[in-house]
């Protein structure tokens, strides 16, 4: 199984876990990192190793962040390793959701791109649907 991790400013990767639980009615398989605001960088890039020195290390890992650029990605991306841990920014509800039903059926690289899929299919604009 793929473990997934999910890193945001603020409470947000919290409430994005929660928000798959109550609507998958279990336990999404999901681990939140929820970084504060002001903090140094350092502190924030020990609280990412020890997340990851948790996992185990058998498992391949996709990433989710909020925001390519922020400090979520930033600190993270000098661990991506090809095939092992990818990070996938942009999050949103139907990326997370598609990874938390999908991650003990699909290979690591269906994951990755299904995840993409599902997060940049999801944005629609209302009116040009409906026209």
């Amino acid at each position: 199984m793929t473990e997934i991790v999910v890193i945001t400013h603020g409470n947000l990767a919290a409430e994005l876990v929660k928000v798959v639980s109550d609507i998958t009615e279990r336990p999404a398989a999901a681990i939140p990192v929820c970084l504060e605001f002001h903090r140094d960088q350092a502190e924030y890039s020990g609280n990412i190793t020890d997340v990851f020195n948790r996992l185990n290390p058998e498992e391949q890992v996709i990433v989710l962040t909020d925001l390519f650029g922020g400090t979520p990605s930033n600190i993270t991306f000098p661990f991506v390793r090809e095939g092992k841990l990818e990070v996938i920014t942009g999050l949103n509800l139907p990326m997370l959701m598609y990874l938390v039903m999908n991650a003990e059926e699909k290979s690591f690289k269906e994951l990755c791109e299904g995840a993409y899929k599902a997060g940049k299919d999801a944005i629609i604009i209302a009116g040009q649907f409906m026209s």
